[in-house]
């Protein structure tokens, strides 16, 4: 028993060393507002991401604008109006799509939406703490793409919800168990 316990405190110090770590990383991400890319993609969660997606396409940073995980029950017109675009841009430049339920999902639709657009590079937009397993899955899926982080919000130590962030560095470990896991799986097969 004294073994099992030794071993679950163990792993709580490598569990609370890499959030430690993951926090400190979080502080230090900063947004590259100069990169074009060929296209923007948003994941849904929040009016403020979707608000800094549309800016960046009425500002040239890509020529398209897809919108990944929109609910089924969201109308495209609903979805419109929510970013309140312009005409031109709607018609030409933003699609989205609604199969996404997470993170993995997002990749995927994304993946099939890159291939069907032969899109070479990619402007991800999505929360702040939420970036690091997003690039996980992205890159995990779409290994070959160039990929640039546009995270949304600021690094305020005063607002962190230090339980949700402990479940979003969680989910990031299995995300990043998850692509060891898949590499080694596709290095044994090849």
């Amino acid at each position: 028993m004294r073994i099992i316990l030794s071993l679950l405190f163990a792993l709580f110090l490598v569990w609370l060393g890499g959030y430690f770590w993951y926090i400190n990383e979080l502080s230090l991400k900063k947004t590259d507002g100069t990169q074009k890319t060929d296209a923007i993609v948003v994941l849904t969660g929040g009016q403020n991401r979707l608000d800094v997606a549309i800016d960046l396409l009425e500002q040239g940073y890509a020529q398209k604008l897809y919108i990944s995980g929109v609910d089924e029950k969201v109308t495209r017109e609903e979805l419109l109006g929510l970013l309140g675009s312009s005409p031109d841009l709607e018609e030409c430049c933003i699609e989205s799509g609604n199969q996404a339920a997470d993170t993995v999902g997002n990749a995927i639709e994304t993946m099939q939406w890159v291939e069907q657009n032969h899109i070479e590079s990619l402007r991800i937009v999505t929360s702040l703490e939420h970036m690091p397993r997003a690039m996980v899955e992205f890159k995990r899926f779409m290994p070959e793409l160039s990929i640039t982080e546009h995270p949304v919000g600021r690094w305020r130590p005063e607002n962190i919800n230090y339980f949700n962030l402990s479940q979003e560095y969680s989910k990031y470990i299995v995300s990043l168990l998850r692509a060891r896991a898949s590499d080694q799986i596709y290095n044994g097969i090849s």
